[in-house]
């Protein structure tokens, strides 16, 4: 399943979807979601479940944040639509 979050890790419905991935499942962070990949106990929960995690680059460089400081993989608008097209049969938005 892929499971996009769009509100900052502040918002309990972010974390709420966040607890929703399993392994196998693909996580995309957009909008102030992608506040996550600066570091959280959350991602590193995900990440040992083998979840997939993406955070679009141009919402986390608008917020002023360089790549190198992510520790997500950083994916491109187009990047996003590719993983919707591929894996979005079945999401959670």
């Amino acid at each position: 399943m892929m499971i996009i979050v769009k509100y900052p890790p502040t918002r309990k419905i972010s974390r709420e979807k966040l607890s929703l991935a399993k392994e196998g499942d693909v996580v995309v962070l957009l909008q102030d979601a992608v506040l996550y990949a600066l570091g959280d106990s959350k991602i590193d929960d995900l990440k040992q479940k083998n979840v997939e995690i993406f955070a679009l680059r141009e919402d986390f460089n608008a917020r002023g944040y360089s790549d190198d400081m992510s520790v997500v993989d950083l994916i491109s608008y187009e990047d996003f639509i590719d993983l919707v097209v591929e894996k979005g049969e079945k999401a959670a938005g």
